[in-house]
């Protein structure tokens, strides 16, 4: 089969077994991807001359490629039936897929998640390809003062498998195709945004993501600002220095700090269903739209969240502020006194912290119970 005038014969292919002849050797695997530009992507790629496997993707180049044909599963490599020429067998092949193709009735889960997020709004980029999008891409986020990211993939760490990465910014989202694309993918230029420390990173839970970036790209994500320990923090401020007895997912930050309806978050909790159910979800491709959805819209608020954050790890340093500067500012000129208070020593208006912390804590223990190692249990107020 020729390439240039194949393509729309590989489109019908994917996910079926094909053999590609390139000018120096032929190998086999699943055809995961055909591109404008005439790149075709294999997984689970075999050397038919060596007989090894090939570790990842495997991207071929248009001009390198002299042939792709189809090859039947139930058959070895170069086995034929007789009297059964290459294109009777395509023919073959192409009714048999075009029959395992009809659409099947999507399972609960699914069509669950599609509901959640059919009325959202978000704007996203795939970037599954180092042609056209991924220079300008990268240009533009390097240009970026604060985004955000997100990972998924299979058992995210250092033993996992890292399938899409998502970066946001404020009017977009870039979802990267890491099982496409490989390791290529930070070496061209998505390693030097995640450590540049003048990019503020927000995320939430990032442990599973810096330890994968880590020990299987050697990435090292630096300037980050984690959700989750910042709500932590903020609970501290909040009960005078009780800490929760866990943490926060991204659902109930986005719900406690921004205000969101759950209708509107609902979809997170779906998602973590529809991984218990199928674990390899984010591995497969073609990825449909609903799930790219999905991925895009966990970091959409992100920045919008680290915001509301910052305004309320500020409040009790506001409260001061104003407290102190109100203390000099009498209401009448006549009664305007000469205050004697050397500079070194502390106002009595910023002595009121102590106070103000043994009041929250006074007040977390009305309304908080504790458990057994003696953190607050946030989600039970005890009864009045």
């Amino acid at each position: 089969m020729d390439l240039a005038s194949g393509k729309c014969i590989l489109n019908d292919l994917i996910g079926k077994i094909i053999k590609i002849t390139t000018t120096n050797r032929c190998f086999q695997g699943v055809l995961f991807s055909v591109h404008a530009d005439r790149t075709v992507t294999l997984i689970k790629v075999k050397d038919l001359k060596t007989g090894e496997a090939v570790r990842g993707p495997r991207l071929f180049f248009g001009p390198n490629i002299l042939n792709v044909e189809p090859v039947e599963e139930s058959k070895s490599v170069g086995q034929e039936v007789e009297g059964e020429t290459s294109e009777e067998r395509s023919r073959l092949l192409s009714l048999k897929i075009a029959h395992s193709n009809r659409p099947e009735e999507p399972s609960n889960v699914i069509w669950a998640i599609k509901c959640a997020v059919d009325n959202e709004e978000v704007d996203y980029t795939v970037i599954d390809q180092f042609q056209t999008m991924f220079q300008p891409t990268i240009l533009h986020l390097k240009s970026q003062k604060v985004i955000s990211l997100g990972a998924a993939g299979l058992n995210l760490g250092r033993y996992g498998k890292l399938c899409w990465l998502q970066v946001a910014t404020r009017k977009h989202v870039y979802l990267f195709d890491i099982l496409t694309m490989g390791p290529g993918v930070f070496k061209n230029g998505l390693q030097v945004v995640l450590e540049d420390k003048g990019i503020l990173k927000v995320i939430h839970d990032g442990r599973w993501l810096v330890d994968i970036l880590s020990h299987q790209y050697s990435v090292i994500l630096n300037n980050v600002f984690d959700t989750q320990v910042v709500d932590v923090y903020l609970f501290s401020m909040e009960t005078g220095g009780f800490l929760p007895h866990r943490t926060s997912s991204v659902k109930e930050c986005l719900t406690r700090y921004l205000n969101m309806p759950s209708t509107q978050v609902n979809f997170l909790n779906i998602k973590q269903t529809l991984m218990k159910e199928i674990p390899n979800i984010w591995s497969d491709r073609p990825m449909s739209p609903t799930l790219l959805k999905v991925l895009a819209l966990e970091v959409l608020h992100l920045l919008d969240l680290r915001q509301v954050m910052l305004d309320d790890m500020f409040a009790d340093v506001t409260l001061l502020v104003n407290s102190y500067l109100s203390a000099r500012c009498p209401r009448r000129a006549d009664v305007l006194e000469r205050f004697e208070t050397p500079c070194s020593q502390l106002p009595k208006e910023l002595q009121q912290l102590p106070v103000l912390q043994q009041m929250r804590r006074e007040s977390a223990l009305k309304e908080y119970s504790f458990n057994s190692q003696g953190f607050l249990i946030r989600s039970e107020k005890k009864k009045p």
